[in-house]
């Protein structure tokens, strides 16, 4: 075996490399073809240091001359480097050009037989625009959905980790159960009586990778074919997506300033399994549900033998006024499904969010959830319990309600200032994104394609539509979106980006060659 510096671990396994003493190739040509398409593919970054030839000589069973063999022609060819004092290394400029494929000896195989996508996959394909397949920067302006991640408290967090892994070690590589953490189930119930009058027993809350896996534990436990699912128009896509995946049928019922219309669930919808809804905060138009909606939503639900989804992605950021009731601690038992989730209110790399249901749907959504990945990191799970119970949550979302409006603010403020004649950003309650409504005349590809200019990631209203879906409105449904809007959220950026990158849109609409006038 090779052995490495603790400090410098080998990223690349030298172990693994197949020496064929029966072929007819020579074996530096071997080495030296597997050791060129390493490289080619990435597995050997540009700077990374190679073996010393002894070692891998060593390591491979075979002569050193025919490790420096394969080396010295690898360096002929551009691949890699001798530096003096510093061993040999992969060059940061590699060659330019790749041979052809019936060249290379000793390649690794390719596919010849791509698989063929299901049919389900077309309704995965939608948020293709959607999936981030690179990882980088994930906060260009103005995405929404993203919190202050730069503003939480990262130095409690670290001592709450180090303290459990300290005190229990080993505890953390064992397995766990798929409902989840018990101090955290505990502690999310206990944060839900006390913030959002939410009475949920432990063992009514299921923990899960975010919200979107609790929409899609719901839609494969409990959706047949033909189920009907209503959802708000526009609406939050990627749950939709998951139902039809499912096979239910989708109804798009529309959004207006109180909400979802449910004088057009009444006409139109009499019977559905699920309805889904976002009432704190609506995705995207930011509305908030009026307490008489909620009450004739809960009837409606009652006589159409519906289980209502109560997506509370972000409910409790509320600037002005109180937040009203949630929907399940006005439902009768069993009515409402609460989701929720934490990558919205801490950081987006904790996948981690919670569903609250009946007892009695505890245990197929967990043996639903053993079948699709098993559980969630324990680890992170027992931090994140700490930080709830030690008080860190609350004084974050405290500390980020003040953040927050103030960013809200200075959007508000820069639009009004830079934007004027190209959209109206009115101000919202709650949330974490604002809508930009582009005034008469001026084209949404045209602000959109000055916002990519620029660097800068802003999603329009229509993705959301039940147009973009390929869903059924509701038959009385009306037109809802009388012009359109842009997305912008301001939650992750200061109040400097945010006024720098609404002036520099200014400028980069106003030197678009197409823009009126």
């Amino acid at each position: 075996m090779i052995k490495q510096s603790p400090a410098h671990p080998q990223r690349f396994p030298f172990d693994m490399l197949v020496i064929d003493h029966t072929s007819a190739t020579a074996i530096f040509r071997q080495l030296e073809s597997q050791l060129r398409e390493a490289i080619w593919e990435g597995l050997l970054a540009p700077g990374e240091k190679l073996p010393a030839t002894r070692r891998l000589a060593k390591e491979l069973s075979v002569a050193r001359n025919t490790v420096i063999n394969a080396y010295e022609q690898l360096i002929v060819e551009g691949f890699i480097e001798a530096v003096p004092g510093s061993g040999t290394r992969v060059m940061r400029d590699l060659p330019s050009r790749r041979p052809p494929e019936s060249s290379r000896e000793g390649a690794y195989e390719r596919e010849t037989m791509p698989l063929t996508l299901s049919s389900r996959y077309q309704y995965a394909s939608m948020v293709g625009d959607m999936v981030p397949l690179e990882e980088g920067p994930s906060a260009r302006p103005f995405r929404a959905h993203l919190p202050a991640f730069k503003e939480f408290p990262h130095a409690q967090w670290a001592q709450l980790m180090a303290r459990r892994l300290r005190q229990q070690p080993q505890q953390w590589l064992e397995k766990s159960s798929p409902l989840g953490y018990g101090p955290l189930r505990e502690a999310i119930s206990g944060y839900l009586g006390a913030s959002r009058g939410l009475k949920a027993q432990t063992d009514q809350i299921i923990v899960t990778a975010g919200a979107q896996q609790g929409i899609e534990l719901l839609a494969k436990a409990f959706i047949n074919p033909g189920d009907t699912v209503c959802f708000e128009e526009p609406g939050y896509t990627p749950a939709a997506i998951a139902f039809k995946m499912a096979g239910a049928d989708i109804v798009s019922i529309p959004v207006d300033e109180e909400g979802i219309n449910v004088d057009v669930l009444n006409k139109s919808v009499p019977k559905a399994k699920f309805i889904y809804v976002t009432p704190s905060h609506h995705f995207p138009l930011g509305v908030t549900l009026s307490q008489s909606r909620r009450k004739a939503l809960l009837q409606w639900a009652a006589k159409a033998g519906a289980v209502v989804l109560e997506d509370d992605y972000n409910g409790e950021y509320q600037y002005r006024g109180r937040p009203l009731p949630t929907l399940y601690a006005m439902a009768a038992p069993g009515q409402v499904i609460y989701i929720g989730s934490f990558s919205k209110l801490l950081f987006p790399s904790l996948r981690l969010g919670y569903l609250v249901v009946p007892k009695a749907q505890t245990r197929p959504l967990a043996a639903m959830r053993w079948l699709i990945d098993r559980h969630s990191p324990p680890l992170e799970q027992a931090v994140l319990a700490d930080f709830i119970d030690q008080g860190y949550f609350a004084r974050h979302l405290r500390r980020m309600r003040t953040l927050y409006a103030e960013r809200q603010q200075a959007l508000i403020d820069a639009a009004g200032t830079f934007l004027d004649g190209i959209m109206s950003v009115p101000p919202l309650d709650s949330g974490l994104h604002l809508i930009g409504w582009l005034e008469q005349g001026v084209q949404e590809s045209h602000v959109l394609d000055a916002a990519s200019r620029i660097g800068l990631e802003i999603a329009p209203v229509s993705v959301f539509s039940s147009d973009f879906l390929h869903s059924a409105p509701a038959k009385d449904s009306c037109k809802v979106l009388q012009k359109p809007g842009l997305i912008l959220g301001y939650a992750a950026y200061s109040n400097e980006e945010i006024h720098y990158h609404i002036k520099l849109l200014g400028k980069a609409c106003a030197s678009n060659p197409l823009w009126p006038g």
